[in-house]
């Protein structure tokens, strides 16, 4: 009984000893536009099957970097008083999946932008952004999305690497 007393006194001790630790802020919000807008050079390209993650199909994805020579595209982003402005392309000897050679972009919200449109004239392109972690290390992904009017079938994942 004396034992079972000195057991639950230090258990209570140890209780009442413990206090709640305060969290850490966890700073600033991440402007994210600021860290789209500069100069990008194209690292990488994987076509993803949608209908295989779909169906969870063994093959999904394939780096189709070394189809072409992706690594030269060029593209950059302008900011104006840290609103989306303009951009220009420079493809190189690439593929030209960016039609345009220049002209403004959009997203579809300032602070957490999913969506960019890139347009020149009357045309544009829709493209998505992909998780937007890697931007502070210097990675911006966007995602165009192909299909055949009704029904989405590939994916391209560009891998941007700022410049």
């Amino acid at each position: 009984m004396k034992r079972n007393l000195i057991i639950l006194f230090t258990l209570f001790v140890g209780f009442a000893a413990c206090k709640p630790d305060g969290l850490p802020g966890i700073g600033d919000p991440v402007n994210k536009l600021d860290l789209i807008s500069g100069n990008w050079q194209l690292d990488k390209v994987v076509q993803v099957d949608l209908n295989a993650v779909k169906y969870n199909f063994p093959y999904k994805e394939l780096d189709v970097t070394a189809v072409a020579p992706f690594n030269q595209f060029k593209l950059s982003f302008a900011l104006n008083n840290g609103a989306p402005a303009t951009f220009t392309t420079t493809p190189g000897n690439s593929p030209k999946f960016i039609p345009f050679a220049s002209g403004n972009w959009q997203v579809d919200d300032k602070k957490i932008p999913q969506k960019i449109d890139l347009s020149s004239g009357p045309d544009t392109v829709k493209m998505q952004l992909g998780p937007s972690n890697g931007l502070q290390s210097g990675t911006l992904i966007i995602q165009l999305i192909k299909g055949d009017g009704v029904k989405s079938l590939l994916r391209y994942d560009y891998y941007f690497k700022k410049i």
